[in-house]
């Protein structure tokens, strides 16, 4: 089996856990149902990992990639929680048992260190809050759920305060 690992800048928040998307020849896409993975499609020049996957789907050898959304303003430094992700997903699909706690407890330090690089500055905040939205809401109808907005939530909480039936 072939499996490549990579990432790629995401309209993701780095406060959510790193979605993997995964690129597969036809004969390998029962690969990408054992990584939880996001639908959707991206549009990027070919590297050598697509040609790759063609060939070995060609040669009847399963292949699969793996690609990281790392959120896109902490692309320019380490961001651990993808390479966890990654070895999590080739665990998965190999069938393997791949410890990935080192990695995990790198992430938890990252994690705080981009919440403090960006806890000065209102804009950041903002940014990062309506990723989380976006992902929220992505990520809920693609599960069939529906996801109501902030407000909608604050106005039935307000309601039920207020002791009003529905």
């Amino acid at each position: 089996m072939m499996v490549g690992l990579g990432a790629f800048p995401a309209p993701a928040p780095h406060t959510r856990p790193v979605k993997l998307a995964a690129t597969a020849p036809p004969g390998s896409a029962d690969l990408i149902e054992r990584v939880g993975i996001v639908q959707g499609e991206l549009e990027v020049p070919a590297g050598v990992l697509s040609a790759l996957e063609l060939a070995f789907g060609d040669a009847a050898v399963p292949a699969i990639s793996l690609w990281a959304r790392v959120p896109h303003y902490v692309a320019g430094m380490p961001f651990p929680e993808a390479s966890a992700a990654l070895i999590e997903g080739v665990s998965n699909i190999a069938g393997l048992t791949l410890d990935s706690s080192s990695l995990r407890h790198a992430a938890d330090s990252s994690r705080r260190q981009v919440d403090q690089l960006i806890a000065d500055n209102m804009e950041h905040q903002s940014m990062v809050r309506k990723l989380e939205e976006s992902i929220d809401a992505s990520e809920g109808n693609a599960m069939g759920i529906e996801v109501p907005t902030g407000d909608e939530i604050a106005a039935e909480l307000e309601k039920f305060l207020r002791g009003e039936e529905q």
